[in-house]
């Protein structure tokens, strides 16, 4: 990584303006961070933690901007070198533009493996192996490991990678030409950062018209612990409020981003309602706030590499709004399980994945994302009864799927009474919106859709569609719900489309299917029904995460 340019910071405003400048006084203790350090770190896998020893999270709330306006109910403090630098206060709004901006430059890589710490063992035969092979392995280090009342947390794992590759799309298929290679793991494409982007950055007080300018990062931090900081993306439109601090920064592309560094409960109040029924039963809201917490967790240092936060707020990661959707229940659901998060029972945190309806039956992590298979999410029946498990227990089949489809299980999930219309689904597609929706891959006018491979639950993992004009296989339980307007699940069977008299539409398709989602992990309309039905939070994780215990990271 190339070195960081001068630290920069300018102040400027009329004299009349109300602005000021209070610089910090004290003896800087050993270990002090730079402004370098501190940039350094907005891209760094480390935890940092508040007084109260809860994780602080850095996640990304808007990028891709021109200007970013930061607003407060009091005047906020920007601090132009971070915590424990100069304080600058003017009034309560800050504009904030960039200048003279480079982008990020990226390397690629296409993976060829990956095995968790405590298979790194592993390691030099595969990277030999490739050696030999004629590629150019290089080993890749991500997640996090950190250390809280005498527990380590270790979720790191390696990658071993081919390249590096100077774009995305020729890691890609370079990846896709190693795939079988690749000791039967699916083979996917890692970015690294090879130089930070960088801009020069301009906070405007528009009242007095106070300058601040630095280089690459502005922080603001509310007026009090308390406090809080609203984002506004473009003048007149609404603002978003958020707990903690805001800086704002450059992304890859040269342009703004905004981000949150927020203790994680804090965030965790913010996210739970937008993952669950706030009205659900305070068993499931704690089962939701504790499998939210440990998937949040397990997700940092595992993507967003090359961006100067750890998490997104969008669906990528986990959807957050800040501090206007919180809500009574699972803010003290929260609270409730501070620091509780499932470990396997050989250490490290469970990425403990969840959707909102399994349809009765849920899904194996690597059948869904390539990945390897994880003990703690294999796809199992959401309860049932004994004739469910003779019949479904050993999972579907092309032979069994159909049955499942017309039968409603005894399953947690179909009990809850919410989300009923999940359970099962019916879609009607007419020749022409088929053919639409198909249009991208050119084979002309459907004939046949032939399942390939499903997963555990059933659901479609591969598929092969022939046209009048060639023939298309297309893979991915969330590639395929898009290519069909974007299903509920990819737990379905497709026939052709007949109308009212029976008579076939060639090109149509009827798709009956369940669920809602990917499957895999908790099922959350599940959740709430085995809280209703009395089962505690502790039993409720225990049936959608086998094999793991509950442990207290903070």
């Amino acid at each position: 990584m190339a070195p960081m340019r001068r630290s920069f910071v300018s102040i400027s405003g009329s004299l009349a303006a109300p602005l000021f400048v209070l610089m910090v006084a004290r003896l800087a203790p050993a270990g002090e961070l730079s402004r370098g350090d501190k940039l350094r770190a907005l891209y760094s896998n480390q935890f940092a933690f508040d007084r109260r020893g809860i994780p602080i999270i850095s996640i990304a709330i808007a990028e891709g901007l021109d200007l970013a306006t930061i607003e407060a109910t009091v005047p906020p403090r920007l601090l132009p070198d971070g915590e424990d630098g100069p304080e600058v206060v003017g009034g309560t709004t800050w504009e904030v533009h960039l200048e003279h901006a480079t982008r990020a430059e990226l390397e690629h890589f296409a993976v060829l493996g990956s095995r968790a710490v405590a298979q790194s063992a592993d390691l030099p035969a595969l990277f030999s192996g490739a050696r030999q092979r004629g590629l150019q392995p290089r080993l890749i280090e991500i997640g996090t490991v950190f250390g809280v009342k005498g527990h380590v947390f270790d979720n790191r794992a390696f990658l071993l990678g081919d390249g590096p590759w100077p774009t995305a799309e020729a890691a890609q298929q370079r990846a896709r030409a190693l795939a079988p290679a690749a000791s039967g793991e699916q083979a996917t494409v890692v970015s690294q950062l090879r130089q930070r982007p960088s801009a020069l950055l301009e906070a405007v007080d528009p009242r007095s018209g106070a300058r601040v300018r630095a280089i690459d990062a502005l922080w603001f931090a509310p007026a009090t612990p308390d406090g809080q900081l609203s984002l506004r993306l473009r003048a007149g439109g609404p603002s978003h409020a958020y707990w903690g601090q805001v800086y704002v920064t450059v992304d890859r592309t040269s342009r703004l981003v905004v981000v949150n560094a927020v203790p994680a409960d804090k965030l965790l109040a913010g996210l739970v309602p937008a993952e669950i029924f706030p009205s659900a039963p305070p068993a499931a809201l704690a089962a939701q706030a504790i499998a939210a917490r440990g998937d949040l967790l397990a997700k940092i240092g595992t993507r967003h590499l090359t961006d100067p936060y750890r998490i997104c707020s969008w669906q990528h990661c986990q959807v957050y709004r800040g501090v206007g959707s919180e809500q009574p229940g699972t803010t003290a659901a929260v609270a409730a399980t501070r620091g509780l998060v499932l470990t396997r029972r050989g250490g490290g945190l469970v990425t403990a994945l969840y959707s909102a309806h399994c349809g009765g039956h849920g899904e194996d992590n690597d059948a869904v994302w390539p990945a390897a298979p994880d003990s703690a999410l294999r796809g199992r029946l959401d309860g049932g009864d004994a004739t469910d498990q003779r019949r479904f227990g050993q999972g579907m089949t092309e032979q069994t799927i159909e049955d499942w489809l017309q039968h409603r299980p005894q399953s947690w999930c179909a009990r809850s009474g919410m989300n009923r219309d999940k359970l099962r689904w019916r879609f009607e597609l007419s020749p022409q919106r088929v053919q639409r929706l198909l249009q991208p891959l050119g084979i002309g006018g459907l004939r046949g859709a032939i399942v390939l491979r499903r997963g555990r639950s059933g659901r479609v993992i591969l598929l092969r569609l022939e046209g009048t004009s060639g023939t298309r296989e297309v893979k991915g339980e969330l590639v395929i719900r898009r290519l069909f307007g974007g299903l509920p699940s990819s737990m379905f069977v497709a026939h052709p489309l007949r109308d009212a008299r029976g008579q076939l539409l060639p090109g149509g398709l009827e798709i009956i299917g369940g669920g809602w989602g990917h499957g895999v992990g908790m099922c959350q309309t599940g959740a709430i029904g085995m809280a209703q039905a009395g089962r505690t939070f502790e039993q409720i994780l225990q049936h959608y995460y086998p094999d793991t215990e509950l442990r207290r990271a903070y």
